[in-house]
């Protein structure tokens, strides 16, 4: 529509939902992260917004229905500012906040409360537009396209740019991931074996005295894969205890990325822990359950 003879955007919002979702203005200090994206706010975890991110936010969460927010652009081409009165479709607005510049269509829009917008348009409780930004996976796995199934009417569209950007990240930081995981069990498999290797030898004469008592190999072989077990399922507890509070204590601090223990990676922690420990360990405990008795007691 137009105004002055400029011709812009009139969007309609609903001022909390808005509040929530719209990432595209967080960085603009006026909206909050994006939900359901592997974080999760915590009271005190972050340092308290300023005073003007607080007004703002006050602004938009309370949005009335003879209230409108102006994006940069328009406000700057038309002098528009904050307490001025717009008269929209007919109906004067008040002016409640000029939004700051974002560098994108936004800033060429003006917001108005979304059943306000659509009683005066006369829609009626229809959407024409949805604008999906994410910072997870769905998105490129078919969201828009389901979202455009369930809505026909409705043009559902998302930032490629920013889309591609997460899920490239997201995959390097997957592949960064295994790498660490690989060097890990190769560092933690040999150390397992070194041990467990100088275990066998420093218990030779135990190892020889047990199997002159009658003791087989089977016997020795099994009680020592039953210690690389046990070593398995102490280590494993303890690493992700220990990985856990590492997380959750530095995360913020380091990548300002709330993290919060994730109780089904106990699991993974104690498979791959028991997995490495007794990998590591059938090879010592074969060549401990091969001794000789008669040369397992010989001085060296």
């Amino acid at each position: 529509m137009e105004l002055n003879g400029k011709r812009f955007t009139l969007t309609g919002i609903l001022p909390t939902n808005e509040f929530q979702a719209k990432a595209a203005w967080q960085g603009a200090g006026i909206f909050s992260r994006p939900q359901n994206c592997g974080t999760v706010d915590v009271p005190g975890a972050t340092a308290e917004p300023a005073k003007e991110t607080l007004v703002r936010k006050r602004v938009i969460s309370t949005l009335e229905a003879d209230q409108a927010l102006v994006g940069a652009d328009v406000g700057t081409a038309m002098g528009i500012k904050e307490g001025d009165t717009l008269t929209l479709l007919d109906k004067p607005f008040a002016v409640t906040a000029v939004l700051p510049a974002t560098g994108t269509v936004d800033d060429s829009r003006i917001f108005a409360h979304l059943h306000t917008v659509q009683q005066l348009a006369g829609k009626g409780p229809v959407l024409n537009a949805i604008e999906i930004v994410g910072c997870c996976n769905q998105i490129s796995k078919g969201l828009v396209q389901k979202i455009n199934t369930l809505l026909p009417e409705a043009k559902v569209v998302t930032i490629t740019q920013i889309v591609d950007t997460q899920v490239k990240t997201n995959q390097m930081m997957a592949r960064l991931s295994l790498l660490f995981l690989a060097i890990i069990v190769l560092v933690g498999g040999a150390s397992i074996a070194n041990y467990m290797y100088s275990n066998v030898f420093e218990r030779r004469k135990e190892i020889g005295t047990l199997m002159a008592l009658g003791a087989g190999s089977g016997v020795v072989l099994k009680m020592f894969l039953l210690k690389a077990l046990l070593l398995g399922l102490a280590g494993g507890v303890a690493g992700y205890l220990l990985g856990t509070a590492i997380a959750v204590v530095f995360g913020p601090r380091i990548a300002g990325v709330i993290v919060l223990p994730m109780p089904s990676l106990a699991l993974w922690a104690l498979g791959v822990a028991v997995a490495i420990s007794l990998v590591a360990s059938y090879f010592p405990a074969r060549q401990a359950a091969r001794l000789d008795p008669a040369t397992a007691h010989q001085e060296i």
